[in-house]
């Protein structure tokens, strides 16, 4: 069995379904196939929540203004493209008009007017629309696909692309049983969500999309697979990071913020110090960790005392049990560079959705990717069936030898080792260093201390990626995790070097 297409698109969730519409529609004539891993709602859009989604809406010029500059504060320390950004806002408004005469309208009040509610990271303005039922959009937007004349093939997994050097349409999929299927297409639009999935608390396995109980289907593997055909990344490392309590998040309450005891290195509970404390009422403004701002001292102060089983034993004074609190992947910020038409640095491949990244950086505002997901997933379908006009459907690409049929699981233990590695702090640091630091030890040394194991996990990554034996699949998910970890080793060390310099004499 092959698969030929004029447009390719990998992933099915919101960001992959709109990309295929709009090539479908504007690339009449074209054949454009969609393949993810299973029949039903895909990506992060459907994980962490319960059905409902927010999505930015701004509705005047003010709004898109105020929206535009936070957006780039809190892209330190990661990068944002002000053009990517801007476009994101002048565009939003026709696709959320699209949606609603596709069947998936917003939220309203008695009234009829849109419901709004504030936003992560813009917690002063009511800036975030909400989608009520997300299951039913994923829905209406595969009707439209659909009947657009879109092809979608649940059960198969894209596993590589520009095989043997080829363009980014020589591909390679898995199907529902691990038989290798060759690929040809003319331009690929990448889809296939962010790295939550490489970690082993990720939020996605909690998800629940519908009477098959069947997680958000993701891999993992979209900095891999767009790395490994030659394009450009960005922003890798910075995922978002939510507190969960068992499978709910946990919310900051800043008013009870001089009752919240956390454990530690004796496992009994001690009140929060004074300077954590200061930083809850911002912090609860916010589900996400924020990279780089103030509050994520609370963060750091909490991940410091993570038991080695992962969870960090919390409660507010008067409880008998505490809650355990784990630190959960969610969604990534970072993934190709792309223009404002979805292009990445390699000819024919685009990306969306958390494939793609730019019009945010480290942080972005509650609601601002699915908006990202309709618009640059329109931009990139109409540019891949334009570029599927002019380009050449490669040869068949070669099936390796002895990758006929790859298995269904994954043995490698990547999601644990990732999991130790990449979280955003130092992971029960105040533990280990009570027990084995000298006083007087400074933070440095914990940070230079994760900074040699990251190193020693980043050529170990790159060993894997020499073994034979490491099946398709996995290996762009290694590639993915390499990319996390390299990104995250750079910034470590940088911020090695800037501790040494602050406590180093005059």
């Amino acid at each position: 069995m092959s698969l030929e297409a004029d447009v390719l698109v990998a992933g099915a969730g919101f960001a992959g379904l709109r990309a295929a519409i709009a090539a479908a529609v504007s690339g009449r004539g074209l054949r454009v196939i969609v393949v993810a891993p299973h029949e039903g709602p895909g990506g992060s859009s459907f994980a962490g929540h319960a059905g409902s989604l927010g999505v930015l809406a701004p509705d005047s010029d003010e709004e898109r203004d105020a929206i535009y500059e936070r957006a780039l504060t809190i892209a330190h320390p990661g990068t944002a493209d002000p053009a990517l950004v801007r476009l994101l806002l002048e565009h939003g408004e026709a696709r959320l008009r699209e949606l609603s005469e596709w069947g998936v309208p917003l939220a309203t009040g008695r009234g009829g007017e849109r419901l709004r509610r504030a936003a992560c990271f813009l917690p002063e303005m009511a800036v975030a629309a909400v989608i009520p039922d997300c299951v039913s959009a994923h829905a209406a937007l595969m009707r439209v696909a659909l009947a657009a004349g879109v092809e979608v093939l649940p059960g198969f997994t894209l596993a590589a692309l520009g095989v043997e050097g080829g363009p980014p349409g020589s591909a390679l999929c898995l199907d529902a049983f691990g038989g290798v299927v060759p690929v040809r297409a003319r331009s690929v639009v990448l889809a296939v969500g962010g790295p939550a999935a490489l970690f082993a608390g990720d939020v996605s396995v909690l998800a629940r999309t519908g009477p098959g109980q069947t997680d958000a289907g993701q891999t993992g593997a979209g900095l891999g697979l767009a790395r490994s055909c030659g394009a450009r990344t960005g922003n890798a490392s910075f995922l978002q990071f939510l507190w969960y309590e068992g499978a709910q998040p946990f919310a900051f309450l800043p008013e009870r913020a001089h009752e919240l005891e956390v454990a530690g290195q004796d496992g009994v509970p001690a009140p929060l110090p004074r300077a954590q404390r200061e930083h809850m009422a911002a912090r609860a403004s916010h589900a996400p960790w924020g990279w780089g701002l103030p509050d994520a001292a609370l963060d750091s102060y909490l991940l410091s005392l993570m038991t080695p089983a992962g969870v960090v034993p919390v409660r507010y004074r008067g409880e008998r049990e505490p809650r355990l609190l784990s630190l959960m992947a969610h969604a990534g910020n970072g993934g190709a560079l792309i223009d404002g038409d979805g292009r990445t640095t390699v000819p024919g491949l685009f990306a969306c959705g958390e494939c793609a990244t730019g019009m945010h950086g480290a942080n972005r505002i509650g609601g601002a990717m699915v908006l990202a997901a309709q618009v640059f997933g329109h931009r990139a379908g109409i540019a891949a069936a334009l570029h599927a006009h002019s380009a050449l459907l490669p040869p068949p690409p070669g099936v390796p030898d002895g990758t006929e049929r790859q298995p269904s699981h994954h043995p490698l233990r990547l999601r644990e080792a990732m999991q130790r590695n990449c979280l955003p702090g130092f992971p029960g640091e105040a533990l280990s260093a009570a027990t084995s630091a000298t006083p007087g030890t400074s933070v440095v040394c914990g940070a230079e201390r994760q900074l040699r194991e990251l190193e020693l996990f980043v050529e170990r990554l790159k060993a894997l990626l020499l073994l034979p034996a490491v099946d398709l699949l996995d290996r762009v998910r290694v590639l993915s995790a390499l990319t996390v970890a390299e990104h995250r080793l750079r910034r470590l060390r940088a911020e090695c070097a800037a501790a040494v310099t602050a406590v180093s004499p005059a």
